[in-house]
């Protein structure tokens, strides 16, 4: 069991810090302990109740593991406030210190008038739209708490328009403006916007808000970098480019254009923008789901799992492979029989080097949990299908790099050359936004706004 002593002297400087500060932001990279921190500045506060809001899986686990891993924080009782109304209620009436609840049931949690003192709110990224139900739910009830510490490696996945609503739990408005509007008036252009209805796809800082927004912001929002402050091992990031036959050329460049293209005498249609970069991104992975239901779908490329094999076969190290779709699951078990499904139940095999390829979604082993793995000469992630998320990109890859490990990491990125992936890829590494990469991939005409 750990102590308080063991903790890093960022930590014990951000705990020391929050004594005089209310409510805090600690914009924390996986990795530096941000979860026994809050709970420490909890510990040390007035005694009263807690709530903390995460997401699902972090909520089932990760809290309360941490709990018992500190012999200061073992005294403090906690329920999860999770699964039927009934469950819910029986875990509300225990009268914990510390209730956790997840981001689905908060809203249910807030209508049944229980009173908190404290709020943590963890992944605090799951906030950065002010038109949720569940930020207008919990807008409501800010003011009821004492202090209000939110928790985030990823405060902007999608800009610094994100910092709105997560500094506007801490602060009520008073440093970023009242309202999203007079925010974006303030601080923000208009980019692309549609030439026909004028509706803005996105929004661009004005030249010099970033470092003002900042200036505004670091009385409350502490911000460390995993690199910073800790000794990580070397990570590199390597880009497969597949080259692809001209039969799924001519498959892919027909439903780019017309949104409608035929795969072994089977019709497939994208009615939408939207539901064609879907399709793409499905072709991409290898297989696209046809028409005649969501678990009816076709093969109509090897190609990534060709590569997945030569790179698993070139190295005996331990490889945790991300997918998206349903069907690439289906796939990657049926062409590696050894893979296993990631669930709570194997975390510790993987970590022991007993589990050669791990299969998981980014939104569920993304967050929160720990996948360290030093049982080989390094570990590797591989990006099968790569996500529009920059959050779950950045969330995923820090499973395995982040303290604990190590030996060093490598992630695979694997790519169809000259396709959506490319655009995806840009939108991970900051290079352009998402609509931007929408736009190109899609080849509409962008607008923009003088």
């Amino acid at each position: 069991m750990l102590d308080k002593t063991q903790l890093h002297q960022y930590q014990k400087e951000l705990i020391a810090k929050a004594k005089t500060i209310p409510h805090i932001g600690l914009f924390m990279e996986p990795g530096l302990g941000k979860t026994v921190t809050a709970l420490t500045i909890i510990e040390e506060s007035p005694k009263g109740k807690t709530l903390i809001v995460a997401p699902k899986r972090v909520a089932e686990s990760v809290w309360a593991q941490e709990l018992q891993k500190w012999s200061h924080l073992r005294g403090m009782r906690h329920s999860k406030c999770m699964g039927s109304p009934t469950m819910r209620l029986d875990a509300l009436s225990k009268q914990s210190e510390i209730t956790i609840v997840n981001l689905e049931n908060l809203v249910w949690l807030l209508e049944q008038g229980y009173n908190f003192d404290y709020l943590i709110i963890d992944e605090s990224s799951r906030f950065k739209d002010p038109s949720t139900k569940r930020f207008k739910a919990l807008k409501k009830h800010l003011r009821h708490f004492s202090r209000r510490i939110i928790l985030t490696g990823t405060p902007t996945p999608q800009g610094i328009a994100d910092l709105w609503s997560q500094v506007g739990i801490l602060d009520l408005g008073q440093r970023l403006e009242s309202s999203l509007t007079k925010f974006r008036d303030k601080y923000m252009d208009a980019g692309q916007r549609n030439r026909h209805t004028g509706v803005v796809y996105n929004w661009v800082p004005k030249s010099a808000s970033s470092s003002i927004i900042q200036q505004k912001i670091n009385d409350i929002c502490m911000s460390l970098k995993a690199q910073d402050y800790l000794q990580l091992p070397k990570l590199s990031n390597v880009y497969h480019k597949i080259d692809t036959d001209k039969g799924f050329r001519t498959q892919y460049d027909t439903l780019k254009k017309t949104m409608v293209t035929e795969v072994e005498g089977e019709q497939i249609t994208a009615p939408t923008a939207a539901t064609l970069a879907n399709k793409l991104l499905q072709f991409t992975s290898g297989a696209v789901y046809t028409q005649a239901g969501k678990d009816d779908w076709q093969e109509v490329d090897n190609s990534k799992l060709e590569l997945l094999e030569s790179i698993l076969e070139e190295s005996n190290t331990p490889t945790l492979v991300f997918y998206h779709f349903k069907h690439t699951l289906q796939r990657l078990k049926a062409s590696f029989p050894h893979a296993v499904e990631l669930s709570d139940d194997n975390i510790q095999s993987w970590c022991d080097g007993r589990i050669p390829v791990l299969l998981a979604h980014p939104q569920s082993g993304g967050i929160g949990i720990n996948l360290q793995c030093n049982a080989g000469d390094s570990a590797q992630t591989v990006w099968f299908d790569l996500p529009w998320s920059s959050e779950n990109y950045i969330q995923a890859n820090a499973r395995i790099y982040r303290q604990g490990q190590e030996k060093p990491v490598i992630i695979h990125h694997l790519m169809l050359n000259d396709t959506i992936d490319e655009h995806v890829l840009e939108v991970l590494e900051g290079k352009i936004n998402l609509q931007e990469a929408l736009l190109k991939a899609l080849n509409f005409a962008l607008v923009a706004v003088p």
